[in-house]
Parts: structure tokens; C-alpha cells; sequence
């Protein structure tokens, strides 16, 4: 059997995503890559796979690769809330505050009620840290 002639079923795909995320918080980012680049094969338009393999680059430092990630996320979903926070995430470890900053008002600004808005404020919150964190 090849991998696009399996169907999981929605809660399958969820455990698989979780475990993942699972595999993320633990450090096991290698594992976790292989499971977020395994989902976006099985949901090639879901932005939340390609969004998560960013935030794994982010884990590792690669932060144009987490960047590039989450802009490949926006290009099947140009309204995904968690690509564009998590781009601006990337955007702030790479020094480019004024581009990071400017997205995240705009989700705050557009979606004050959404959980991407809390991301979002507190990124803004530590920007400074983050920002100036490798200097000196």
C-alpha cells in the first residue's frame, strides 16, 4: 500500500498531530518532523502540519526555515492565524522586530479574541528579549 491510498479518519489524524506536538515538547524533534512532514503528505491544503514542522525549525534555530515553513502554510491557507503568528515568531528570532511587530498587531488588531491574539501578545512582550538575545 502506498501513502496516498491510506484514508485516516479525522480523529486518527488528530492522535497522529498530537503525537507529534507530544514529541515536540520533549525534544525529540527529529521524530517530530517526520510525523508533521508524514501529515502534510496525508493533508496536503492543512496548514497546521506545515505550520508545526515550523515551529520544530524554530525549536532548532533554523528560523528562515521555520519562516519559509509557515509562508508555505499561508500559501494554501492565506488566513491561517497560527502560520502568520508563528512567521512573525520566526521573523523576531531572525532581528526583523519592525515585519514581526506588524504582524502580530494586525492579528490582535483583527482576531482580539483568538488564542493566535494571546500568542501573539505575548511574543510582543518578549520582543525585546528575543531581539536582543545573541547580542553584546
Amino acid at each position: 500500500m502506498k501513502l496516498n491510498q491510506l484514508k485516516p479518519s479525522d480523529e486518527e489524524l488528530r492522535v497522529i498531530l498530537e503525537a507529534g506536538f507530544a514529541l515536540r515538547y520533549t525534544r525529540r524533534l527529529n521524530e517530530a518532523a517526520e510525523i508533521f512532514r508524514g501529515i502534510t503528505a496525508l493533508l496536503p491544503e492543512s496548514d497546521v502540519p506545515r505550520v508545526a514542522l515550523g515551529t520544530v525549525e524554530l525549536e532548532r534555530g533554523n528560523f528562515a526555515d521555520a519562516q519559509a515553513d509557515c509562508e508555505e502554510a499561508l500559501r494554501y491557507d492565506p488566513g491561517s492565524l497560527y502560520a502568520r503568528v508563528h512567521r512573525a515568531e520566526a521573523l523576531l528570532f531572525q532581528r526583523r522586530r519592525s515585519e514581526a511587530e506588524t504582524e502580530l498587531k494586525t492579528v490582535i488588531a483583527d482576531h482580539p479574541e483568538s488564542p493566535h491574539s494571546r500568542t501573539a501578545r505575548a511574543l510582543l512582550e518578549v520582543a525585546d528579549l528575543i531581539c536582543a538575545e545573541g547580542e553584546g
